[in-house]
């Protein structure tokens, strides 16, 4: 072979060389940037689901203090609660899909978080002016706040969280921590209390309540009706809980083939009602397919309100005697309501404050208590009785007493007390009885026995009538918008992108 033959051949075994060295170079450059991104997108996943994003990023700027979506999660929870309770929208879906204000097209999410956003600023505002003004929290509800915070590092076992974390996520929003809940709650505590304080101050004279009586005789005045409710709604998942899916034409016409049987009945009752049936011979008739029922139901308007049929009971024009059907939904439900309207009066009947202690017949799970549950409860009730009877025996010490032992939690952090007790009230027959005994005076106590368990009972005082009650509430929310309006005037409130954060 010539030498310019040689030269030829390993000039193209060099080409071919530096050729394959660049594609396997290309392929580990490949290679790297590939696990790179796959690094890259691992990292970000572990640092998506640690939370500390949701935790650092700024949802809501009040007026220069800077909250987190975990922040902003708290207040919105709370407001959905509130309103869900109610069944003021659908729970089961979206609150994003469901139109709250038919006229602007606002979801109910959009509203929910308007009034989260409300409640924090105000809260922040009012906080900020407590402290100013050096206002430290009165001791009822320093220690409401510290049997709350008691409760924290307990609540987690009985309702069956692996810890006291992992109940603070479930409870508050998936980022939320410990810390920041005691910040939050402090805080909440402290704008409640202050601004509490100075509505309380305001003395409201008997031309105010008379006037804004007459101003506001719709929602004030008490309505008394009965009803009878069928109800529409699709199950989500099926007998082993598996989800059903569903288009949304075969949701609707799934949904328009039940109201068209659930409106069958309803019609039904109406007719049977309007011929003179008793309202209760058709509970009882139809007690296997209706959702609710009631007779004699009093209610003012603001309870009534998120109703359909608010509107129609406090129309004049209502007589003692009217009957109607009237139905309201959304998308997965759907209710027939048979209403007849009774009769409306001011309300004159006083209420009854109490405070008690309940000591329950076996624990939080148990529906049926047996003789021995309920004999140990009471032993445990006279305990506690016999052990405030021997101390000082004031309201005071009662309150300490079933802030630190009442199974009621929800009481327990005000010490027990339930308010404004009246005829209408929905607690149980025995306690309210006890309640609303005529021969009540300030400070009996008794052991009374419930479904639940045995209740330490004391009586702490006799109100004013209903409709004052009622009128005075109104009066303090109303003091309470233009204390609150006052304390963020001028205040710049700034939504940021920690919002994307939200669950809901």
């Amino acid at each position: 072979m010539s030498a310019e033959k040689k030269a030829q051949t390993r000039a193209e075994r060099d080409e071919k060389r530096r050729q394959e060295e660049q594609k396997d170079r290309r392929s580990t450059a490949i290679y790297t940037v590939v696990a790179v991104v796959v690094v890259i997108a691992a990292v970000a996943a572990m640092f998506w689901r640690s939370g500390i994003l949701q935790r650092s990023m700024t949802a809501l700027d009040v007026n220069g203090t800077k909250y987190t979506a975990a922040d902003l999660q708290y207040y919105y929870n709370s407001i959905y609660s509130e309103n869900a309770q109610y069944y003021r929208f659908d729970s089961s879906t979206s609150a994003k899909k469901q139109v709250y204000d038919e006229a602007t097209g606002q979801t109910w999410y959009d509203y929910l978080m308007d009034q989260a956003v409300q409640q924090l600023t105000r809260n922040t505002a009012l906080a900020q002016q407590a402290r100013d003004e050096g206002y430290t929290l009165s001791q009822e509800s320093q220690t409401n706040l510290n049997t709350t915070l008691a409760q924290l590092e307990t609540a987690w076992i009985s309702y069956g969280y692996a810890s006291r974390d992992a109940f603070i996520r479930g409870s508050f929003g998936n980022y939320m921590t410990y810390d920041r809940l005691v910040s939050l709650l402090n805080m909440e505590f402290l704008a409640s209390d202050y601004a509490q304080t100075k509505v309380d101050a305001i003395e409201h004279s008997d031309a105010d309540y008379q006037a804004y009586y007459q101003e506001h005789a719709d929602q004030m005045d008490t309505i008394t009706y009965s009803q009878i409710t069928f109800r529409c709604t699709l199950s989500t998942a099926d007998a082993d809980g598996n989800p059903i899916d569903r288009t949304a034409e075969e949701q609707a016409a799934e949904l328009e083939t039940m109201k068209a049987e659930q409106k069958v009945l309803a019609e039904e009752v109406q007719a049977k009602l309007e011929s003179g049936t008793d309202y209760d011979d058709l509970i009882e008739e139809y007690s296997d397919r209706l959702y609710s029922s009631s007779t004699g139901s009093s209610a003012t308007y603001s309870e009534l309100a998120y109703f359909a049929y608010a509107d129609w009971l406090i129309d004049s024009q209502r007589k003692a005697g009217d009957i109607t059907l009237l139905e309201d939904g959304g998308d997965t439900y759907y209710y027939y309501y048979v209403l007849r309207f009774e009769g409306r009066e001011l309300n004159q009947e006083q209420t009854h404050d109490v405070r008690h202690l309940l000591v329950r017949a076996g624990d939080s799970t148990t529906t049926d208590p047996t003789q021995e549950q309920y004999d140990e409860a009471e032993r445990k009730a006279q305990s506690l009785l016999d052990e405030w009877k021997a101390g000082e025996a004031t309201e005071d010490s009662f309150i300490t007493l079933a802030s630190a032992n009442s199974d009621d939690s929800g009481s327990a952090a005000n010490g027990g007390l339930i308010s404004n007790i009246a005829a209408g009230s929905s607690y149980v027959e025995a306690f309210k009885n006890w309640a609303l005994d005529p021969a009540r005076k300030e400070g009996d106590v008794d052991l009374v026995k419930t479904e639940y368990g045995w209740h330490i009972m004391y009586y702490v005082s006799t109100n004013d009538p209903v409709w004052k009650q009622n009128t005075a509430a109104a009066l303090q929310n109303q003091d309470y918008e233009q204390l609150a309006d006052a304390a963020v005037q001028g205040w710049t409130v700034s939504r940021g992108t920690g919002m994307n954060f939200i669950s809901a």
